[in-house]
């Protein structure tokens, strides 16, 4: 006589399910605002629409242009930059840039370029810029005879947002003083091949 074989009824283990509290650290956004007064005059030299416009077809292939005379007034117009309203001011990307740059005199190794990528400047993209004389420097880059504007005794202020958790106040401000002195803004400024000082400044103590 056969023997029955034994059967065993599978049973279903329910997982146990645990409630686990998350919490997430705020992000401590902040605001300050820092006067940058300049120490040496700032050059600018935007470039002007119908020169990016000559480059595109240029690369485009499409036939050129006669050429026609130059208009130094006009070109030194064209060379400013300006606010939504008119004014004139500077690019905001540029003191940024400087900061990211100045990192390696700032902190410990901790304190990387990284960390200004969050860094904001609110007042942006152009900054305006308030200044006592406006004038024109006559230079020459290669063949070529530039009548670029020319502003002295110029300041402004920036707007920065930042996260208080990884940055200081204090960071900033050593951070804009060296971007200042080793970078500078616009032209002919410490940041370019030839290593000018136009375009350098300081943050403001009053």
């Amino acid at each position: 006589m056969a023997k029955k074989a034994n059967v065993v009824k599978e049973s279903k283990i329910e997982p146990k399910v645990t409630n686990v509290e998350v919490r997430i650290a705020p992000i401590n956004v902040k605001t300050i605002k820092i006067g940058i007064k300049g120490k040496s005059p700032l050059l600018m030299d935007k470039m002007p629409d119908e020169t990016k416009m000559a480059i595109l077809a240029k690369q485009t292939g499409v036939t050129k242009t006669n050429k026609q005379l130059r208009d130094v007034a006009k070109e030194q117009m064209r060379a400013v930059h300006l606010t939504p309203s008119g004014k004139i001011g500077f690019p905001s990307a540029g003191f940024k840039s400087g900061m990211i740059e100045s990192t390696s005199f700032v902190g410990d190794k901790m304190f990387s370029k990284k960390l200004l990528k969050g860094v904001k400047i609110m007042n942006g993209p152009i900054i305006p810029i308030d200044f006592k004389k406006q004038s024109v420097l006559e230079h020459s880059i290669g063949a070529n005879t530039k009548f670029s504007p020319q502003f002295e005794d110029w300041k402004c202020e920036l707007h920065i947002q930042y996260d208080g958790n990884n940055i200081s106040a204090q960071d900033l401000v050593i951070l804009l003083n060296y971007a200042g002195f080793y970078y500078g803004i616009g032209i002919w400024s410490p940041r370019s091949k030839c290593g000018g000082d136009f375009g350098m400044y300081e943050v403001a103590t009053k």
